[in-house]
């Protein structure tokens, strides 16, 4: 009876792990866009949902980044989810009184979301315009190249972009 050597199970192992270390940074490349891609999804759901009940409803709708414990953050980290309330006593800030319309859980993986610092909520009119400057909500990744970017005008439209290298640097480094 022939056998397998010790030096043929040797170079079959380095050949499996060689194709390993080839393919494992496409496949987590091709993961993260796919979660970016989600996410970018999600966000525009929810400005939609927040853009149509303002109007439907003639009072201000709120977004804002939620941290694990609830309510608003107020960092422009939004990788740990977000809010969408509708603001009925008017301070813009999630409450009792406020009632919740969607609550976006944390991103997965290492998928980052950051807004244009000094923008931490974002307020829908009930005309759907929104209150304040236009917005830029930069998503990133450690794995995936090039980062996205949607960016969210006054008049409540959106578009979505790739995110510039100042960008990218700012979202990553959080």
């Amino acid at each position: 009876m022939k056998g397998i050597s010790l030096l043929e199970v040797v170079a079959a192992l380095a050949i499996v792990f060689l194709l390993i270390g080839v393919a494992m940074p496409a496949l987590l490349n091709a993961v993260a866009r796919v979660r970016i891609g989600h996410t970018r999804m999600a966000l525009v759901d929810s400005f939609l949902v927040a853009n149509r009940l303002a109007v439907a409803a003639g009072s201000a709708t709120v977004m804002c980044p939620a941290p694990a414990q609830g309510g608003c953050s107020g960092r422009p980290d939004w990788s740990r989810g977000w809010l969408v309330f509708a603001d009925v006593d008017g301070d813009r800030k999630f409450t009792a009184r406020d009632t919740l319309i969607q609550r976006r859980p944390a991103l997965g993986g290492d998928i980052r979301l950051h807004s244009t610092l000094g923008r931490t909520r974002i307020v829908f009119q009930p005309d759907g315009d929104i209150a304040g400057t236009n917005l830029t909500f930069t998503l990133c990744s450690e794995h995936a190249d090039p980062a996205g970017t949607v960016v969210l005008s006054n008049a409540g439209r959106f578009h979505l972009g790739q995110a510039s290298t100042p960008q990218v640097r700012s979202c990553r480094d959080g």
